[in-house]
């Protein structure tokens, strides 16, 4: 995540609200306003112990508006509307050269879908015709057995996952091979948002979901009274089951989501669904045990399936199915997303369609829609410049390792052992998964069908065998084409896709102290989340086990609620505070990770002392710390806030941007703060962890 500029390009955007110039590839220029580091972007008049984030980035917050499209703006605002024009632009071309490009290729893939999607005449005539069987399979259930059935079936459509679901996945145990895990059923509701399941009654957003669902079905055929009904159905179902998941916060500690059952024990759960039916009919061979991932759930989804009508159960999974086709339907669906949006985020603006079909192709079609942006848009410089980074920021973790006096020396050996073998790569896999046999034409619901076979072909033939890592192939998490870098456990490590490496966040003509402690402080972070609350319990192999000593753990506990407390004292929004325990993994690689970036940057500085200089009065300490707080500078609605703090691991932004500098000792040095002052954290407060 982070960037680089040249200091002339920041003179040249002083001047906010000039008409902006277009780049290469027709996009706005990037200028301070865009978040960009820049000097014009802080409020010198404030000085940086009374309010570091205003001192940093005052001038931007006064000057700049968030656009009423966005529930947020910052810096990865910024890089998402320009990735979405940069893939509209691509997108809308391959669209051009579908019909003459070879089939199977990921122009005439991609350029298919986008013209299937785009015509919108074709789509509105058909109406929801084109999952019509679909929905006389639901009305002609008669049985759990024919349920079960329709369950299965929904796997195979990339329909919804209706209930529950079992995926294969490593083995928390032993990453080598496979292993099935039980999960909970999705909702109606975007994930992000399902919090307001656990909401009172009356909380506007229920009633802005219940008024969506009937809209939905209205336009599925549904006479109005049905389809209120339905709604009130919807609520009331996903309201029982939601509440048999673990929270946000107990589902980010491992230890809650790895018990094992055997395959009697886990029928024994959900009596009303034969399971081996299910699995037979996904394609699996029924397996002798499960990991359960949702260890609370089956039971109150065996007690809500015998205790609600069976027509209750058809009319809800008719909603899902409606719900979540509707990305692919008529746009009469518009309307009625474009409104719980609005309720959810506090934005009423709709994006142009063009850019929405982005979405779609990164759920379905996430590597030949990645190969198109890397060849388009991904210089080879910054997956080089990167990659130095990577290695100067595990250079320092590995120094600092054998310095954690709080560990025993077993502890810090394992740990030391973890870093050493730390996977990673940078920008895009070496070998892309081959798409080319799925078929994808002028029928929207065919191609979304075809996709979701050929998807779960591949997780059938994966049973049995050892694991494989397929690299950058989370569509939420790590596809080239994702905003983000991803840790992930059972591997040891973690990804830094394509598309954060692009301004404004990573520029890499820029002075070192403020790329050190932008894209190298997110490379610290992921490092670190291999030792934050959930990643330490993983060995050096990505096995789940506990390597470390009682008294250690111990220690490190003490560390962590640190951040906890830090957390629960800040006011996000007048009564609402940050939500320690959900955020402490995220705190904890923040910290680390701007730790981690600041003696990289150190020790790159004594390599090259000539860049060891003041630029526009600020020393290179003080460039590293102000370059973070500006990248995690942002304005968001209020909506979006408390969607945040409910369910999201990440704390809010302008949390990030002061809060774990102020475990720095260095940050205090460069700033001259002191204590009394209301930036000063105690030093028995601050964390030393790593």
């Amino acid at each position: 995540m982070r960037l680089r500029a040249a200091a002339t390009f920041f003179l040249a955007a002083l001047v906010a609200g000039s008409a902006r110039a277009e780049d290469a590839a027709g996009l706005p220029a990037l200028d301070a306003d865009k978040l960009v580091f820049s000097i014009s972007n802080m409020d010198p008049g404030v000085r940086p112990g009374m309010d570091f984030y205003r001192y940093a980035s005052g001038a931007w917050l006064d000057r700049v508006e968030r656009p009423a499209r966005l529930s947020s703006y910052g810096v990865f605002d910024v890089m998402a509307e320009r990735l979405r024009g940069q893939m509209s632009l691509a997108v809308a071309k391959a669209g051009e050269e579908a019909a003459n490009a070879p089939k199977g290729t990921p122009v005439q893939q991609v350029g298919s879908l986008y013209n299937a999607y785009m015509d919108t005449a074709k789509l509105d005539a058909a109406g929801i015709e084109p999952i019509r069987g679909e929905l006389d399979r639901v009305a002609a259930i008669k049985s759990f057995d024919d349920l079960v059935q329709v369950m299965a079936r929904q796997i195979y459509v990339n329909g919804p996952i209706l209930f529950a679901a079992f995926a294969t996945l490593n083995d928390p145990a032993d990453t080598t091979r496979n292993a099935f895990y039980a999960v909970g059923g999705g909702f109606g509701i975007e994930a992000g948002f399902d919090s307001i399941l656990a909401e009172a009654p009356d909380d506007p957003r229920r009633a802005a979901y219940r008024k969506y669902v009937a809209s939905v079905m209205q336009i599925a055929g549904y006479p109005d009274e049905e389809a209120a009904r339905i709604a009130d159905l919807t609520l009331s179902v996903e309201t029982e089951l939601h509440a048999a998941k673990l929270s946000p916060a107990e589902g980010a500690d491992p230890r809650n989501r790895f018990t094992k059952a055997t395959f009697d024990e886990l029928q024994a759960q959900i009596p009303e669904l034969d399971l081996k039916a299910y699995f037979r009919s996904v394609g699996y061979e029924v397996p002798q045990s499960v990991v359960m991932y949702e260890p609370h759930y089956l039971p109150v989804l065996s007690k809500l399936l015998r205790e609600r009508p069976l027509g209750e159960i058809k009319d809800y999974i008719a909603f899902r199915i409606v719900r979540s086709f509707s990305p692919v339907l008529t746009t009469a669906f518009d309307a009625p997303e474009l409104a719980l949006q609005e309720a959810l985020t506090g934005v009423g603006v709709q994006q142009p369609r063009q850019e929405r079909l982005l979405k779609l192709l990164q759920d379905n079609l996430g590597h030949p829609v990645s190969q198109i942006y890397v060849q388009s848009f991904f210089p080879e410089e910054n997956k080089q410049k990167a990659l130095d980074m990577v290695e100067r920021i595990l250079t320092a973790f590995r120094e600092r390792i054998p310095s954690r006096a709080w560990l025993s020396e077993a502890t810090r050996a394992a740990a030391l052992e973890k870093v050493n073998k730390f996977y990673y790569r940078v920008g895009y896999p070496d070998h892309w998964i081959d798409y080319s046999s799925v078929e994808i034409g002028p029928d929207l619901v065919a191609d979304v069908i075809n996709i979701g076979a050929f998807g779960q072909k591949r997780e059938i033939e994966k049973q049995g065998k050892p694991t494989v890592h397929e690299e950058f192939n989370s569509s939420s998490a790590t596809l080239p084409i994702v905003i983000n870098a991803g840790y992930t456990p059972s591997i040891n490590g973690f990804e830094v896709t394509a598309a954060i490496l692009q301004a404004p966040a990573f520029l890499p003509d820029m002075d070192a102290a403020v790329y050190f402690c932008r894209i190298g402080g997110i490379i610290g972070h992921e490092m670190v989340h291999g030792f934050d609350s959930g990643g330490r319990q993983y060995d050096a192999q990505g096995n789940f086990r506990d390597w470390w000593t009682p008294s250690d753990a111990k220690a490190f506990e003490a560390e962590a609620q640190k951040l906890i407390d830090q957390a629960n004292a800040f006011e996000v929004l007048p009564g609402l505070h940050a939500n320690g325990p959900l955020n402490v993994r995220e705190n904890m690689a923040d910290v680390g990770g701007i730790t981690l970036a600041y003696a990289a940057l150190m020790d790159y500085l004594k390599e090259h002392p000539s860049e060891n200089v003041k630029i526009d009065g600020l020393t290179p300490a003080q460039r590293c710390f102000i370059s973070w707080a500006q990248m995690w500078t942002w304005k968001a609605t209020d909506q979006y806030l408390r969607a945040i703090v409910a369910g999201d691991g990440h704390p809010p932004n302008n949390y990030r941007a002061v809060a774990p500098l102020q475990h720095l000792d260095a940050f205090y040095e460069a700033f001259d703060i002191k204590q009394g002052d209301p930036m000063w954290l105690p030093p028995e407060k601050r964390v030393k962890a790593w």
